[in-house]
């Protein structure tokens, strides 16, 4: 549930930005080189490794090629890539409320500058645009900041599926219960999914998600 979440952001972040992408049952592959932080490739079925491995190997000599081994089960180093990262899925279904005074959607251009600045003071080492103005646009995107003075100090982004909310992108000190909780109240039906690692991990465990499984991230080396 949550690879499939991910792989509809995925397809999200390519519309938005104008890529082209394929999508099968077995991965979401880009065609045009994806934006910041995302991977050329992310896996979608754990039982597909020959197929798999056949098209990593058909698109090796994309420059900056890696992918995200959503269930943790390729070992690539003989293709020659490295793990640059594992972290641990993430879901819930039931979650104790926290306080969101102080939170409110994003839904301005001039609002979305200032919460990608704020976002970006987390360390982000590219200084290209990561969410376009017409994200607002989209009917499955939902995106809060912590307002604070002249911007933000915390967000989130959650993005809609069929069966499940993911929540990502989440930044800002003690963020984590509400940015949750903003997520649940999106659509109280439906589970709530998305990956961390770190500290962002044991918040997400303190919130009341529970670990459902591990992913890779695996890049060729600099």
């Amino acid at each position: 549930m949550a690879a499939r979440n991910n792989a509809d952001w995925y397809a999200m972040m390519c519309d938005i930005h104008r890529l082209r992408y394929d999508r099968s049952e077995i991965a979401f592959l880009a065609l045009d080189t994806p934006p910041p932080y995302h991977s050329w490739m992310t896996t979608l079925d754990p039982t597909a490794d020959k197929a798999l491995l056949e098209l990593i190997s058909q698109n090796l000599d994309r420059p900056g090629f890696g992918l995200k081994d959503a269930f943790h089960c390729l070992e690539l180093r003989p293709h020659g890539l490295i793990e640059y990262f594992s972290a641990t899925w993430i879901w819930a279904d039931t979650l104790r409320p926290a306080s969101t005074i102080g939170w409110t959607r994003v839904t301005s251009p001039d609002d979305l500058l200032r919460w990608e600045a704020a976002w970006k003071d987390g360390g982000s080492p590219s200084d290209q645009r990561q969410f376009p103005a017409n994200i607002l646009d989209r009917p499955d995107v939902f995106i809060w900041g912590r307002t604070a003075a002249g911007g933000f100090d915390a967000g989130v982004v959650a993005n809609l599926s069929s069966d499940c909310v993911g929540l990502s992108n989440c930044f800002g000190r003690d963020a984590f219960p509400a940015a949750a909780t903003l997520c649940a109240e999106l659509a109280q039906d439906l589970p709530i999914v998305g990956y961390e690692r770190g500290d962002d991990l044991g918040a997400a465990l303190d919130t009341g998600f529970e670990a459902t499984g591990l992913l890779r991230v695996w890049v060729k080396p600099a």
